[in-house]
């Protein structure tokens, strides 16, 4: 037969075991949470990385568009005024070679 004090060690050690194992399994679990968080956190950040990517794109597109509407406004524009000025040379050059044709017809040149 054990003793009280046998008996006494005995509970005792088997309640440091057993908050050993308490202590183990808190520290696993919380272990697995942090994990779970870390990873959470990498999913928003990578999340967030896309996004910022996308906008960039969006971005950039946008301003090639805008830079294309301005560059074809801007060659009408000078294609406009091109045609104009031919005209007006155009008409021009026919006032004188109508003028060069009655002065010779009348002059004789």
């Amino acid at each position: 037969m054990m003793s009280n004090t046998q008996e006494a060690y005995i509970q005792t050690l088997r309640q440091i075991k057993d908050a050993e194992n308490a202590t183990e399994k808190v520290i696993e679990t919380r272990r697995r949470e942090v994990e779970e968080e870390i990873r959470d956190l990498q999913l928003q950040f990578e999340n967030l990385i896309e996004g910022a990517k996308i906008e960039g794109e969006k971005r950039v597109s946008h301003s090639i568009e805008e830079a294309t509407k301005r560059a074809q406004a801007e060659a009408e524009s000078i294609i406009n005024e091109a045609q104009i000025k031919s005209k007006n040379i155009s008409a021009h050059v026919d006032d004188n070679t109508a003028r060069k044709i009655i002065s010779i017809l009348l002059g004789g040149e």
